[in-house]
């Protein structure tokens, strides 16, 4: 059925879509072995103070991140943030989350997006750095971490993963995990395992590795106000409740014609 979905996406999609499906493939987070926290690159943060990336002497939670989408990047914010709290994880003791602006927003953008999406957890929005950079130093971050992500000029927006990168105090990659789908418990045993220096391993190749089986875990285009892909979208998800529907009343006329038959 996701695959369905997908391929009707695809086939929907206007003709002045600027990203194509191979520019869509090209997207993930795909750290390279013995990944480190990409430590000395220079940016500023929310507040307008210079920041620098450094190791320890706790786990790092990073993210990347457009301050302007409207799509998953605040929501996933939102949800990494929560996940911390909820595990009872205290900011700037048991970690420091530190989020990579993809775009050159600017601190006044990453303020705004923290006060929409982080008003409900102060402690955590005290503590998280959201960063901006120059172009070069953005992207040698996204080099050191294997992150690639393809930027649409014509809507002004990202197709990029929504990872959440988990480091050792000594800066090595511990944990990947999913922003839109990660638990209190799944987030609270990356830290700890981040904690104990516990190497990342990168999982073996699935059958939902292709671009239909890791569309949910891209930001790119799912809101009307942006996205090059928000009707099809929508329709899609249309058509797919009407097949859910169908084949829930499919089954039932089944059920009923077996129980008289059954009488």
């Amino acid at each position: 059925m996701r695959r369905a979905l997908f391929v009707l996406i695809l086939a929907a999609t206007p003709a002045w879509a600027a990203l194509t499906p191979a520019d869509l493939a090209r997207v993930g987070a795909t750290p390279p072995a013995g990944a480190v926290l990409p430590a000395g690159l220079g940016f500023v943060d929310q507040r307008g103070t210079p920041y620098r990336l450094a190791d320890g002497p706790m786990p790092t939670v990073l993210l990347f991140a457009d301050y302007s989408c409207k799509h998953i990047c605040g929501p996933g914010i939102t949800l990494t943030a929560g996940a911390l709290h909820d595990a009872r994880l205290v900011p700037e003791r048991d970690y420091r989350m530190v989020v990579i602006g993809l775009d050159g927003d600017g601190p006044a953008v990453a303020r705004q997006l923290l006060a929409e999406r982080l008003q409900s957890l102060p402690r955590e929005a005290q503590a998280v750095a959201l960063l901006t950079g120059a172009p070069a130093t953005i992207a040698a971050a996204e080099k050191a971490l294997g992150y690639h992500a393809e930027y649409d000029a014509q809507a002004d927006q990202f197709a990029h993963d929504a990872a959440i990168y988990v480091f050792a105090p000594g800066g090595a990659l511990s944990a990947l995990l999913p922003e839109t789908a990660s638990t209190a418990p799944q987030i609270a045993a990356a830290i700890a395992g981040a904690k104990a220096d516990a190497a990342y391993v990168a999982p073996t190749a699935r059958p939902d590795d292709s671009l239909a089986g890791r569309i949910s875990a891209i930001c790119y285009g799912l809101a009307a106000e942006h996205g090059v892909y928000a009707k099809p979208a929508i329709l899609a998800l249309r058509l797919g409740g009407v097949a859910i529907v169908a084949a829930l009343a499919g089954f039932l006329l089944w059920s009923l014609r077996r129980q008289r038959r059954a009488a």
